[in-house]
């Protein structure tokens, strides 16, 4: 399967069709994770969406702007710190606090970054490093009132309770014994959505081609009028600002905050969370908080026998399995998680970009194998693959084993490919009506068609059946 399966223009009907089925299976993993999950997982998720803003933040400057900046876990805790004095001292609602930390993140964001970015490198690695470890240490001193708001060693709680107001507990999850997770599971997910979309129109627009400009050839930016120090400075308070608002989030979410929440050791997840998610990307932000909070919670829970000895999350020897993992990563995923799977989806699906004028840039006939088309026999085994691997994975949940149960769930989730064999056989059906296909393909692609077709209706019953009985 060295050639795409399907080709089509950007922008076009066939294009508008797939990303219509993404994001109506984002909608569906939205929509169910509330329902489904448990609600100490559903906190669980709550924190990787959480760490995702953070992991944005961090990529904002490191991945968009090409510096090597990796204190952000002390905005974070400027943020959650802010919230909670403001909150549970003087009585304000998460709400209000939310202007004055972003303003609050982006003031020490200047602060910082009018110093620190006049070094490079390793050496702004180092500045960053010392502002993530000493934050902690911090957040006690008892002069100037610092350790009063702060709780000191103590931490600071908050007693307001986040809790849905009547006239939204028709969502998802909110009305029951999920509902406090549920409903800031929600809220969470409302900051994270107009973040991504504020942040994209950012990096679209011209500021945001600024930075990108930099990161790509300084001396060129500089000799085409962009000002270093002044877009430098700016994108790096807006990454401040970013973290913070993670922070606020984070005191929302646990109504806790604490200096040892904060340490360099948060720092180090965001940094992994970015290299694993994808530097350079905003999918790979979010990709990389999942996988920060659910794969090393999953490394916890996991026991193997070695003989005298049993590896598992209570030993010495747990974060071997973590970092394994992290190695296996940077073998095979390079570029990050977002990479492979770009990887992937073009060996599926290729989008061809489109000239100024609204003409692809490469026809796409060139892209046709015309009579030699294997596509339709790779459209059948991509209809009956999936289904074979679903009841594989159904069977394997009856094993109580942690491992055996995520190679089940990654074996149940194949069945979301049933789509991209439909489109290919009802492709191929097309081509072979317009005499560029063999008549032999004419079988495998009616195959591939159907089959596809009924794993679709399949995956949409099954979402709504889940979603009727439990919401």
């Amino acid at each position: 399967m060295s050639a795409p399966l399907v080709v089509v223009a950007k922008g076009s009907k066939e294009h508008k069709r797939w990303q219509n089925v993404q994001w109506l299976y984002l909608a569906g993993f939205l929509l169910l994770t509330p329902l489904v999950l448990q609600p100490f997982e559903i906190g669980k998720m709550n924190r990787a969406l959480i760490m995702s803003v953070a992991i944005l933040a961090v990529n904002l400057v490191v991945g968009f702007n090409g510096m090597l900046a990796l204190g952000h876990s002390a905005f974070m805790g400027i943020g959650a710190f802010v919230t909670a004095s403001m909150v549970q001292d003087e009585n304000w609602d998460y709400w209000q606090v939310l202007p004055v930390v972003l303003i609050v993140g982006f003031i020490m964001g200047v602060v910082i970054g009018l110093p620190a970015l006049r070094v490079k490198g390793l050496y702004l690695a180092l500045v960053t490093i010392a502002q993530a470890a000493v934050f902690p240490t911090l957040v006690n001193i008892d002069e100037l009132g610092i350790a009063k708001r702060t709780g000191g060693p103590n931490g600071k709680g908050v007693s307001e309770e986040v809790i849905a107001p009547s006239y939204l507990e028709w969502l998802p999850g909110v009305d029951g014994a999920r509902g406090g997770s549920a409903y800031r599971y929600w809220v969470i997910v409302l900051m994270l959505g107009v973040t991504l979309l504020l942040i994209t129109n950012y990096l679209r627009s011209r500021p945001g081609r600024a930075v990108l400009a930099i990161r790509d050839n300084e001396a060129g930016a500089a000799v085409y009028g962009v000002n270093l120090p002044v877009v430098k400075t700016a994108n790096f308070a807006i990454s401040a600002s970013l973290g913070s608002l993670a922070g606020l989030m984070w005191c929302l979410d646990k109504g806790f905050v604490a200096g040892q929440d904060f340490t360099f050791l948060l720092a180090i997840d965001l940094i992994i969370g970015l290299v694993l998610g994808g530097v350079g990307t905003i999918q790979g932000s979010l990709v990389g908080g999942l996988f920060v909070v659910w794969v090393n919670d999953l490394t916890k829970r996991i026991s193997v026998p070695l003989g005298l000895y049993t590896l598992n999350g209570d030993g010495p020897l747990a974060k071997a399995i973590f970092g394994l993992i992290l190695i296996l990563f940077t073998f095979f995923a390079p570029g990050g998680i977002v990479s492979l799977a770009r990887m992937v989806s073009d060996k599926l699906i290729k989008v061809v970009p489109l000239t100024p004028s609204g003409v692809p840039i490469e026809p796409l006939d060139s892209f046709d194998p015309g009579m030699e088309s294997t596509r339709a026999d790779a459209a059948v085994k991509l209809a009956v693959i999936p289904p074979v691997l679903l009841a594989a994975g159904w069977l394997l949940m009856a094993v109580n084993n942690l491992i055996v149960g995520v190679l089940a769930f990654g074996l149940r989730m194949t069945i979301l490919l049933a789509p991209v064999a439909m489109l290919v056989g009802s492709n191929e059906l097309k081509a072979h009506a317009a005499g560029n296909r063999p008549d032999s393909v004419a079988g495998p692609a009616n195959m591939a068609r159907l089959l596809g077709g009924l794993g679709t209706l399949f995956v949409v019953v099954y979402a709504v059946q889940r979603f009727v009985l439990t919401y």
